[in-house]
């Protein structure tokens, strides 16, 4: 007798045709896993059923999923033609297993519009002719800076002191020890307009790309000033900020083997048609790019 080894392998199949309908964007209705439907003459326990919505006209479908060591045969695809025939409403008939079909099973089904399909972890014949690894380069631009200074407005500055009294032979000395993002700045106003490190990003090329070691400046348009922390001279003006910019290219390469992200294979047994999925149940195929069977 035929062994079904259960619910691990009916819960796969349900994710599995809820990963298809997703990607094909089909509106999911109700899903559910072993229910039992109420036919005309009995009660029958179904595998999954769901319903799906497609065109604005809900339709519905039965699956049976059997993990069987050995392949279906015509006489239990004729049983479960029974239980389509017994429910009410027409739904669709699905059967799914592990180890494929007899010939009597695939001709009984295409007659009665039942689809079919292997549900199985790949083996080397399946890969034939398939790509078995993926190349992943992944690039970063690092930008970088060095010898980031003010551009005092020297002038300013001068009648400044002019105006706090401050004799020209009276030294101030400003100290700027902070990180890039914590040296802010100011407007007319004394209100924080931004940083050093807002300006510097503004210096990089907005494109991804590598840049040498280039001095750039950028110069206000507006009037900006630095609090000083020192009373007398609590602030000081800027013309603008200098640094020495780069932007590195460093590429990494990363291989994935096919036993890494493939899961499981799905062939429609009458189309000859194969859907390839991950190890998280999602196809790793876009719509309409099923690949024919060896």
């Amino acid at each position: 007798m035929s062994k079904n080894t259960g619910i691990p392998y009916e819960i796969l199949t349900q994710q599995i045709f809820q990963s298809l309908h997703d990607q094909d964007q089909v509106k999911n209705v109700n899903v559910q896993h072993n229910v039992v439907l109420q036919g005309k003459t009995l009660k029958h326990q179904i595998d999954v059923y769901w319903e799906y919505e497609l065109g604005g006209i809900v339709y519905s479908a039965i699956v049976q999923a059997k993990d069987w060591t050995q392949t279906v045969t015509q006489n239990q695809l004729l049983a479960f033609k029974g239980i389509l025939d017994d429910l009410p409403g027409q739904p669709r008939g699905i059967f799914v297993t592990r180890k494929g079909y007899q010939i009597g099973a695939k001709q009984f089904a295409q007659a009665n519009g039942i689809l079919l399909y292997e549900l199985r972890e790949p083996t080397v014949k399946d890969m034939e002719g398939k790509v078995m690894s993926i190349h992943i380069t992944i690039s970063a631009f690092m930008p970088n800076s060095s010898s980031t200074e003010p551009i005092f407005d020297n002038e300013w500055s001068g009648a400044e002191r002019q105006r706090l009294g401050i004799s020209p032979d009276d030294e101030i000395q400003i100290r700027i020890n902070a990180p890039e993002d914590q040296l802010y700045l100011f407007d007319e106003e004394n209100s924080q307009v931004g940083s050093f490190r807002t300006v510097l990003l503004s210096m990089f090329p907005s494109e991804y790309v590598e840049l040498a070691e280039t001095i750039k400046e950028h110069l206000f348009s507006e009037p900006t000033y630095m609090l000083t922390g020192i009373p007398r001279f609590p602030r000081i003006k800027l013309r603008g900020i200098r640094s020495t910019i780069s932007v590195t290219r460093m590429d990494q390469e990363s291989i994935m083997n096919g036993e890494d992200f493939i899961g499981f294979i799905m062939r429609d047994v009458v189309g000859d048609k194969v859907r390839i999925f991950d190890k998280q149940n999602k196809p790793i195929q876009k719509p309409g790019t099923d690949t024919s069977s060896s």
